[in-house]
């Protein structure tokens, strides 16, 4: 790693999970992360240096840190499908340990807020949407839109 990037740690609390990334060596033109998932609960810890984000030059740290919350909380959703789904194999099932799966599941909602917190925290770059096409409903008597047709109910 050269000087001009960021060596500094970032942690995150999601419920009893604590959450820490760093930069790392790159990998070819990708950036690599390294981080590290203690649960408080079970006192358990993982360290990885297996999170890759961003392509080129490094992404800010908390970007990084969206990135790994967003992969436990998939790991946290296979790991609900496998509870609810006996002798199934959920397709993000063996991202992480079982426990850190457990952790992730147990601590879903706080994971989730911190995997969108660029949105909660900068409302102004949500994603437009288009608007819809309105319903046969909302037309004046006898007005038809070109290529739509009304909607059944």
């Amino acid at each position: 790693m050269d000087s001009t990037e960021p060596t500094t740690r970032t942690t995150a609390q999601a419920g009893t999970l604590s959450l820490t990334v760093w930069p790392d060596t790159p990998l070819g033109e990708h950036q690599r992360y390294a981080y590290r998932i203690e649960d408080t609960a079970g006192g358990h810890m993982l360290e990885g240096r297996d999170l890759f984000t961003g392509a080129g030059a490094p992404v800010a740290a908390e970007r990084a840190m969206r990135d790994l919350a967003a992969f436990l909380s998939a790991a946290g959703d296979a790991r609900r499908y496998a509870i609810d789904n006996p002798g199934s194999t959920p397709e993000h099932q063996g991202l992480f340990p079982d426990w850190t799966a457990e952790a992730a599941r147990q601590n879903a909602d706080a994971l989730t807020l911190l995997a969108e917190e660029e949105q909660l925290s900068n409302p102004s770059q949500e994603r437009s949407r288009p608007a819809p096409d309105p319903s046969w409903f909302e037309r004046p008597p006898g007005v038809w839109v070109a290529g739509t047709r009304g909607r059944s109910l």
